[in-house]
């Protein structure tokens, strides 16, 4: 009985502690995702540069503050020619760090450029959000596309996609905005429309929204077939879903840690 009793204190320590951990510790250290995208369409004068993805952070407490801190710092570290952020940035109750977050986001350091998208969460503050992002050096893309040299007229073509768009709306900013000449690169919250690649000279769709998690609701739900990590279509088209930045409460995201995406362009 002496035993059992020392071995149910033991296993309750270590879940203790476990819990812990992860909820006060992983949960405010940033995990980083490596991937290479490898193409004979990476212009040169990329080939090894490096983009960073951070979404969905929903900013709403003190800790998210904490973990932002985290972020900026392991980001800046990444030494990153691109940044890209793919939108939801604050939570409802977390409006109030507008100031604390401004102050974190212009510490952000790229090569080139800082991009970035709003997610649907982002549209019921779309003012703040827009303030804070273009207030820090980020080029907010609204259904437009900006594109990126490096001492060379071969350059990247990112398109910016609007959460609201359609499959018509995003038809016409693919038709209007796509660079044959150019490496093209989609960002978008939603990972959906991917099956347009193939329609268009389109090779990497930078997504979020997810959290990691799949949405088996309905066929045609945003994250019911792609919803978590890197997707690569016949060696012409990647897909990647970021995990996410968000700390929620929940049961589902109980041991999730936060993750920063990194890519590394390699040209074949």
């Amino acid at each position: 009985m002496k035993k059992l009793l020392i071995l149910t204190a033991i296993i309750g320590t270590f879940v203790i502690g476990f819990y812990f951990y992860f909820h006060h510790v992983g949960r405010l250290r940033p995990h980083v995702n490596e991937t290479f995208i490898v193409s004979a369409h990476i212009p040169a004068p990329f080939d090894g540069a490096r983009i960073v993805q951070i979404s969905d952070l929903f900013i709403r407490s003190e800790a998210c503050l904490t973990l932002l801190e985290h972020v900026v710092e392991t980001v800046n570290h990444l030494n990153p020619d691109l940044i890209v952020f793919t939108g939801n940035l604050f939570s409802p109750l977390g409006l109030v760090y507008e100031n604390s977050v401004t102050y974190l986001l212009e510490q952000l350091q790229a090569n080139f450029a800082k991009i970035a998208i709003l997610g649907d969460h982002d549209l019921t503050h779309q003012t703040l959000t827009t303030q804070v992002l273009t207030s820090v050096g980020f080029r907010l893309l609204n259904n437009e596309s900006v594109q990126v040299f490096n001492q060379s007229p071969l350059g990247l073509n990112l398109i910016g996609a609007h959460p609201t768009n359609d499959r018509q709306d995003m038809e016409k900013l693919l038709h209007m905005h796509i660079h044959d000449m150019r490496f093209n690169l989609l960002l978008t919250s939603l990972p959906t429309f991917s099956n347009m690649a193939f329609d268009y000279n389109l090779h990497v769709q930078l997504s979020g929204h997810c959290l990691g998690l799949a949405d088996t609701r309905s066929p045609s739900a945003p994250c019911f077939q792609f919803y978590d990590g890197t997707y690569q279509f016949a060696d012409r088209f990647t897909l990647h879903v970021s995990h996410g930045l968000a700390r929620f409460h929940t049961f589902s995201h109980l041991f999730r840690q936060p993750s920063i995406d990194s890519f590394l362009l390699i040209r074949e």
